[in-house]
This record gives structure tokens, C-alpha cells and sequence, in this order.
């Protein structure tokens, strides 16, 4: 079962809880559900890479269980909340993380395009050829994203990833080696449908995540 991760909006005096109510409230974005769940429960791993299977199921549950609890609560553009209504509904729908929870984003790409349209992977790789595939096996973690959107019933426009790591970040290499083998990709993978953000010398750390989506959400969540 999903469970709120409450750090997440808690950390560095509410930081990014602040960031999100001052961005709505000026009309930076668009008044948007933001939901935080980890992708631990029960007992923590000891060394995070274990977390892998963890990461891999966590998109599915957000789809079976997380979304219809949300989205039947609050309106939302899902007109009803089985799958046909969270798949109708992709298009205002974005999932993203940090370091692992990129790992799990990367997951949600591959596993369920289908009810998310927008993803926000933030220092890592994707790890569906294995740990670390995507810094280890750049062309082909590419290739092998590109051909589960190819055989998906989306294309141009229809999927936008906003990637982003801090230069001095120790997953830098991983997620940029893995860009720059997508963006060779461009039938799939052209600028509209894949950018990668970087902020020099920003290491490791959750302060910057806020500056990341003060400048990825109002290009997702415009306020029309």
C-alpha cells in the first residue's frame, strides 16, 4: 500500500510546500493536485539500489490504488476513476522524483504511459536492463524506452520528459549519458518531447529539487 511521505513537503521549513502554494496563488501555474507517496514501506532497505523492485511496482500502485482514492475525492479532469477515465484523462497528469524516485519515474514511463503524460526524473537513470542501466547501458536503456513508446499508442506530443540534475550531483553522469543516447533518438526522443535541465555546481541534495520544478511545473501546468 502507498503511503504519504510527509518529508517531502516538510523538509527545509516546508519549503516546497511554500513553493507550490505561492506558485497557485500568483498564478505561476495552474491550481494542481500535488500528491507525495514513497516508494518504502514496511522495513527500509540498507543499501538504496535494493529499493529497485520497490520502485518498479510503485507507478502500477499509483494507478490501481493511489489515483482513484485522489481523484475521487477531489475534482479532478478524470470524469470517472477506472482506468478508462485515468487514461482519458493523462493529458493533466505528471509524475516525477528524486534520485530513486527518478528511477521510479523512469518505471512509470515505461509501465504506464498510459495514464501519465508529463514525467520529471530528477538525478537518476532508468534501471529497467538493470541497476545503473542507464548510465552502464546508455544506447540501450535508450533504445528500449523508445521502442515501448513506439509500440504505445503515443507519439509527437503525446509524452514530455523534463529531466534535470545539478552538475556537481553524483548521479549526474548516470541520467546524462542516458539523454544524450535518447536525444540521439529523434523520432521518439526530438527537443519537444525530451529536455535536460542542469544547474551548475548543485550536488547530491533536496534543496535544489525546488528550484527544478519552480521552472518544470508552469511549462506542465500552464495558468490558462
Amino acid at each position: 500500500m502507498v503511503k504519504q511521505q510527509l518529508l517531502f513537503f516538510q523538509n527545509e521549513n516546508e519549503l516546497l510546500r511554500k513553493l507550490l502554494d505561492h506558485m497557485m496563488a500568483n498564478g505561476d501555474m495552474a491550481p494542481t493536485i500535488v500528491v507525495s507517496t514513497s516508494y518504502i514501506y514496511g522495513v527500509p532497505v540498507d543499501y538504496y539500489p535494493d529499493a529497485d523492485p520497490y520502485c518498479e511496482a510503485l507507478p502500477q500502485e499509483l494507478v490501481n490504488d493511489l489515483i482513484p482514492i485522489v481523484e475521487n475525492r477531489y475534482r479532478t479532469y478524470a470524469k470517472t476513476i477506472d482506468i478508462a477515465g485515468i487514461e482519458a484523462s493523462r493529458g493533466h497528469r505528471a509524475i516525477g522524483g528524486f534520485s530513486m524516485g527518478a528511477v521510479t519515474t523512469w518505471y512509470a514511463l515505461a509501465h504506464t504511459l498510459n495514464c501519465f503524460k508529463y514525467f520529471i526524473p530528477i538525478s537518476s537513470d532508468c534501471w529497467s536492463l538493470g541497476r545503473f542501466a542507464g548510465m552502464t547501458c546508455p544506447d540501450e536503456t535508450a533504445e528500449y524506452l523508445a521502442n515501448t513508446i513506439r509500440d504505445s499508442a503515443f507519439s509527437e506530443n503525446d509524452f514530455y520528459i523534463w529531466a534535470a540534475s545539478g552538475s556537481n550531483d553524483v548521479a549526474y553522469d548516470r541520467i546524462l549519458v542516458q539523454i544524450q543516447a535518447m536525444a540521439q533518438l529523434t523520432d521518439v526522443f526530438p527537443v519537444t518531447n525530451l529536455t535536460f535541465h542542469e544547474k551548475e555546481g548543485v550536488r547530491h541534495e533536496f534543496r535544489p529539487i525546488a528550484e527544478y520544478l519552480y521552472n518544470a511545473l508552469p511549462s506542465l501546468f500552464p495558468n490558462q
